[in-house]
């Protein structure tokens, strides 16, 4: 099947949702349709309005594709409605782009790379002890990464700097999500040292699982750390369970 003709002609993406063309059957996408200014980058026509071209969107509805990743084993056939989620959050064949500075791995084998590549670098690497990881995180650190040998799975603990009086810590999955799309669970606790009546902040929630971490902090989900939590090194321990 020549994909071309199911494809924007402005963005080059497969169509996907509402698609409009002008009188004469030129179609675009609805995000280019905007870009465009109505005017028809084929024939130039000067109106491309509120045509939808139904025809083409029942098409590509009904479509079955394989998935992107088909060159690394993912046998997967897809409806396109579909596919975008599977490649982006459930296929176990996708690669992971390593998340430290001036890396530019992107592979299968990310939990690998990390231990071979990045084991001296001390202010990111943190190895899973027993069911948990137990961090010293700085203020001024991005992120740890965190490392569990029995799924070798790969997770971040983000430490966020949008929130003028502290830090909101969350932890994201670098890989795609278990079998059967179950969902990845998280706890957070800073604090409380077994003491009596010591201050002690907790969360928990969902992890997010990714292809690649471009800096993005979850906003719906995390442990809010206010200044006075760090000590005077301007740290705090955290302890971080993923089940």
């Amino acid at each position: 099947m020549d994909m071309d003709a199911f494809e924007c002609p402005i963005c080059l993406s497969l169509f996907e949702g509402s698609i409009f063309q002008c009188k004469n059957g030129h179609a675009v996408c609805d995000a280019c349709r905007v870009r465009i200014h109505g005017t028809c980058p084929s024939c130039r026509e000067p109106v491309v309005g509120d045509i939808r071209c139904r025809a083409l969107e029942n098409a590509i509805a009904g479509m079955v594709l394989p998935c992107s990743f088909s060159s690394h084993g993912c046998t997967q056939l897809l409806k396109h409605t579909e596919r975008r989620h599977h490649e982006a959050f459930l296929c176990q064949h996708a690669p992971f782009a390593c998340p430290l500075h001036g890396c530019t791995y992107s592979g299968l084998l990310l939990y690998d790379h990390i231990q071979d590549a990045h084991t001296l670098c001390v202010d990111y690497d943190v190895r899973f002890i027993g069911s948990g990881w137990q961090v010293s995180l700085r203020r001024s650190t991005p992120f740890k990464v965190l490392l569990d040998p029995l799924d070798r799975r790969v997770f971040l603990l983000l430490n966020g700097r949008g929130i003028r009086s502290g830090r909101s810590l969350s932890v994201v999955c670098l890989g795609p999500r278990p079998p059967a799309n179950q969902l990845l669970e998280y706890k957070l606790e800073v604090g409380g040292d077994g003491e009596p009546g010591a201050l002690s902040l907790s969360a928990s929630g969902s992890v997010t699982c990714m292809r690649s971490w471009a800096g993005q902090h979850p906003t719906d989900g995390f442990l809010f750390v206010p200044n006075a939590c760090w000590d005077p090194m301007v740290c705090v321990i955290v302890n971080v369970r993923v089940q």
